[in-house]
């Protein structure tokens, strides 16, 4: 993999603040491809005790480019005004964290437009007008795109990828849009005629908005292919079904699993895809086209056990996650198609923490507790809702070292609270990832000679010098 090459010149003690010195030295190339992967509602602490449990780290903990992010959004209309994050009160004050936390439509419509707007809506600005996401744009250049989830595919973050509405519960109008959309690729749960289990029951449209709506996608409304069978996505994720789009609504309600019914650690649902699978399957699709593709994949329902402060199925899910991350990992290893690290980005994050989880004592800021492989972690929920936490964010491949011009935010201790690398002590705003992917599509952008950053939290200056090789 790519990896980033720093020297660090001096240090001074000084103000935060980023410095582009130098003529270019040299451009960042445009990434053919993007890749954006989404645990929602993961933390740090997710990561951490996900890694405990399964005795295994997860493959992006070593990309080359790893930091924090803010996730506030511009507020709620009625209820709170947003604010971004503050780490003098998030560690002197336990329930700061608690307050004013975004939901899942605002955060991701920061991270595919841009622009920060109220929660419950989707790429609606503040004032009410549309905003055209990433995907959208490099869609109109030719490129294909998809949204992929373990919950319903039009569920906030899959459907933010292209729906625009002041109420993310309007499934009628969300779902069309999306049939109307030109996604290439829709995959993810919210089957009408089968419940949390997987088994058929009678037909509850309201899921997918309208009979209207379902018949459309089934009878392959703007060409896409319709599939449903685990067999079906297996088939397009192994090769052996080719197709140009897809809509793909795995047989079964809510979530490929974490909904079903039974006690946290019961059988897994056998008639569905896992993330991993359907990763596969829609980068096959992807790929056909020439000129490049950008992708939403979300582990959407590590945010669903959070809320129900279910750490078995929360790190189950996450795992599912893990394993989707490694999926694609391995298939731009090995070159398939042409894509691998030189012309892909691959982008890892969360929209938002859920839970406030910690270790074992509640109302404290205790480390999690490494109980073994195959056991639980000491750790507490401290909510049942989302957090105004940071979260962690990564990336490897083509232009992953444009996120390192957008590391302005300092929290000096961060490192130490969570039992982590300092490098997580920066972070970005997630309005960071609409412009990183939106300039790595672009034309070549130039790269500073030199990169000064003046960190606080570090008590110093460090100039380093970035370049590019790869190994």
């Amino acid at each position: 993999m790519p990896e980033i090459k720093k020297t660090i010149m001096t240090c001074l003690g000084a103000a935060a603040m980023v410095i582009a010195l130098g003529q270019p030295a040299d451009a960042y190339m445009a990434a053919k491809n993007i890749i954006l992967m989404i645990s929602d509602g993961q933390g740090f602490n997710t990561v951490k005790a996900t890694e405990y449990y399964s005795g295994t780290k997860a493959v992006y903990e070593s990309f080359s480019v790893r930091g924090s992010m803010n996730t506030s959004s511009a507020g709620k209309l009625g209820s709170y005004v947003g604010k971004p994050y503050d780490s003098g009160q998030m560690w002197t004050n336990f329930n700061y964290q608690k307050s004013g936390a975004t939901d899942s439509s605002s955060a991701a419509t920061a991270m595919y437009s841009g622009v920060k707007i109220y929660d419950n809506q989707m790429n609606k600005t503040t004032t009410g007008a549309d905003l055209t996401t990433f995907f959208e744009k490099v869609a109109g250049q030719g490129k294909a795109t998809g949204a992929v989830s373990t919950v319903n595919f039009n569920h906030a973050t899959p459907a933010a990828v292209v729906a625009k509405t002041t109420n993310r519960n309007d499934y009628n109008a969300i779902t069309n849009q999306m049939i109307q959309s030109k996604l290439n690729v829709i995959m993810g749960a919210g089957h009408p005629i089968y419940d949390n289990d997987g088994q058929s029951v009678a037909a509850d449209y309201g899921i997918v908005g309208s009979k209207a709506n379902w018949d459309a996608m089934v009878s392959g409304a703007n060409g896409r292919s319709f599939i449903e069978h685990k067999s079906q996505f297996e088939a397009l994720a192994n090769g052996t079904m080719i197709v140009d789009k897809v809509f793909g609504v795995a047989q079964v309600r809510d979530t490929l699993q974490d909904s079903r019914s039974g006690v946290p650690a019961s059988s897994r649902n056998s008639s569905v895809p896992d993330l991993a699978t359907m990763t596969k399957a829609a980068l096959n699709v992807l790929d056909n086209d020439a000129d490049g593709f950008a992708v939403m994949i979300e582990g959407g329902a590590v945010d669903w056990a959070n809320h129900a402060n279910n750490l078995q199925r929360a790190i189950d899910e996450e795992i599912d996650f893990n394993n989707a991350v490694q999926s694609v990992v391995d298939y731009l290893n090995a070159g398939t198609s042409g894509n691998d690290w030189s012309n892909t980005l691959l982008i890892v994050t969360a929209d938002h923490e859920c839970g406030a989880l910690w270790g074992p004592e509640t109302g404290v800021f205790n480390q999690v507790v490494d109980n073994g492989v195959g056991s639980l972690p000491g750790a507490a929920y401290n909510s049942g809702s989302h957090t105004n936490a940071l979260v962690p964010f990564y990336a490897e491949g083509a232009d992953a070292g444009l996120f390192l011009t957008y590391l302005t935010g300092s929290d000096p201790d961060m490192a130490a609270m969570y039992g982590i690398d300092a490098a997580f002590n920066w972070y970005i705003d997630n309005t960071d990832i609409f412009k990183v992917m939106d300039a790595a599509n672009a034309a070549p952008v130039p790269i500073p000679a030199s990169v000064l950053l003046l960190a606080p939290g570090f008590g110093g200056l460090l100039i380093m010098r970035r370049k590019w090789t790869n190994t």
